[in-house]
C-alpha cells in the first residue's frame, strides 16, 4: 500500500519509512501539514499518518481538510497527547485511529492494517489514479471509457491495485485470485496477466504491470 507520513520529526519519519519499505510499502514524507495537503491534491494514498503538532498546518487541521473534501481515506493521528479529550476530538473530526507516542512499529502496522481492512470492506469502489473499479457492478472505468474485463481479469486487477508497489509472486496470485495453493502447470496466470496488461495499455496508454524475472509481477505506482 502507498502511505503518506506527515511528520516534522525527521528521525521518526525516516525510521517509519525504512520499516515500511522493508515490508514493500512505498512511502512519501511531508515535513508539515501544508506539504501534506499539497501531496494529497495530486496523489492517491491508501493510508495517511498525521502528526498532531506540525508547523504551518496541524495534523488535526489536515484531517479536517481531508474529511471536508469528501475523502474517506484511512487516517491515523500520531501524537504525544494522551488525554481522552484529545482522542475524542480526533475521532470526531474523522480520524480512524489515534496512536500515542512513543509506539512500536508492530503496533502501528497492525493498526494500519485494521483501518485499511475496515475501509475496504465499507467501500463500493477501488480507485487507482483515474482508474475506478466498481466492486459491486464489477466494472472498470477510466476517462477514456470502460475497460471490459473477464471475471478473473477483474479479480487480478483488484489484487494488483490493493498490492501496488509490491512484487507479487505467482504463488500469492494463485492463492488470492484463483483460490489454489499451488501454481498450475498451465500458463493461465501468464495469459491472464498478458490480457489484462494489453487491455489496460490499450485504454490507459501506459503499461502498469511489469514482469519481475524470477519473482513475479509489479503494479507500478506512478
Amino acid at each position: 500500500m502507498e502511505i503518506l507520513i506527515a511528520e516534522d520529526d525527521e528521525q521518526i519519519a525516516n525510521s517509519l519509512r525504512k520499516n515500511f519499505a522493508e515490508d514493500g510499502n512505498p512511502v512519501m514524507i511531508a515535513k508539515d501539514g501544508e506539504e501534506a495537503i499539497h501531496f494529497l491534491k495530486s496523489i492517491s494514498f491508501d493510508v495517511i499518518l498525521l502528526d498532531w503538532r506540525m508547523p504551518k498546518v496541524s495534523g488535526i487541521e489536515v484531517c479536517r481538510y481531508i474529511r471536508e473534501s469528501g475523502s474517506k481515506i484511512p487516517i491515523i493521528l500520531l501524537t504525544a497527547l494522551s488525554q481522552v479529550k484529545n482522542k475524542v476530538e480526533a475521532l470526531n473530526l474523522g480520524a480512524d485511529d489515534y496512536v500515542t507516542k512513543p509506539f512500536s512499529f508492530d503496533e502501528l502496522a497492525a493498526r494500519i492494517n485494521a483501518v485499511v481492512r475496515r475501509y475496504q470492506s465499507n467501500t463500493n469502489e477501488l480507485i487507482f489514479n483515474d482508474i475506478t473499479l466498481d466492486l459491486i457492478g464489477r466494472k472498470v472505468k477510466t476517462p477514456r471509457g470502460e475497460i471490459y474485463l473477464s471475471g478473473k481479469e477483474f479479480d487480478l486487477l483488484k489484487y494488483f491495485i490493493l498490492h501496488k508497489g509490491s512484487i507479487m509472486s505467482k504463488e500469492d496470485i494463485c492463492k488470492e485470485v484463483w483460490g489454489v495453493n499451488f501454481v498450475p502447470s498451465t500458463n493461465v496466470v501468464e495469459a491472464t496477466v498478458k490480457n489484462l496488461r494489453r487491455k489496460i495499455e490499450d485504454n490507459y496508454g501506459k503499461n502498469l504491470i511489469k514482469s519481475i524475472y524470477g519473482e513475479g509481477y509489479l503494479f507500478i505506482v506512478e
